[in-house]
């Protein structure tokens, strides 16, 4: 009997921190306005995120989702100073794709600027933010993005690395919707083995 209440008390300490890592409060903070809270909860596949102004929902948020274990950040991705919201989409190998939102802070509310997958994010010294993806043992590459007027996310273009122990050993500009600058692509070359250009941000 002593060792079934055990196993039970033992399964019962496993799970809770599964059933934890399903919910997240954020704070995210908006210049002279009071702070929006975001409630996020894992339902069956998707994150549903509550966006509360002064304790008043101003905005619900659905997102699809496989990754109940990964919480949902906020990061300014956009460079405007107002912090994003990034959803955890779906995880492969080391790369996780994010649904990235612009936040509105006037708005009280977020607006789906598109999807960016990787395993580190940046945003450049022109503010363009980029993706560092793992492309199996020894490739990376690194995704340069811009945002449109209306907040939608594109790729710009990206630097493909064949990499050693420490660094490149290979090393390519690739145009996606535009030209990689020379300067842009000699810098990205010349990173060590995990490096991203720019300020890191924290994600994930």
């Amino acid at each position: 009997m002593r060792r079934v209440i055990l196993g039970a008390l033992l399964l019962a300490g496993l799970a809770w921190p599964a059933a934890e890592a399903r919910r997240a409060t954020l704070t995210a903070a908006r210049q002279n306005m009071t702070p929006l809270t975001l409630r996020a909860e894992h339902g069956q596949d998707h994150w549903r995120i509550l966006v509360l102004e002064g304790g008043m929902e101003s905005q619900r948020i659905e997102v699809q989702s496989d990754l109940p274990e990964v919480l949902p950040r906020l990061a300014d991705a956009d460079g405007d100073g107002a912090p994003d919201l990034w959803v955890p989409v779906i995880g492969g190998n080391a790369n996780t794709a994010w649904e990235v939102w612009l936040m509105r802070p006037a708005e009280a509310r977020f607006v789906r600027a598109g999807e960016v997958s990787g395993l580190g994010f940046s945003r450049d010294r022109g503010g363009m933010l980029v993706a560092l993806g793992r492309n199996g043992c020894c490739a990376s590459s690194l995704t340069w993005h811009r945002f449109s007027a209306e907040g939608a996310l594109r790729e710009a273009f990206a630097v493909e690395r064949q990499e050693g122990f420490s660094r490149a050993l290979a090393c390519e500009g690739l145009a996606i919707a535009e030209e990689p600058p020379a300067a842009t692509v000699r810098a990205a070359c010349g990173l060590a083995v995990g490096q991203v250009p720019g300020r890191r941000l924290g994600v994930p």
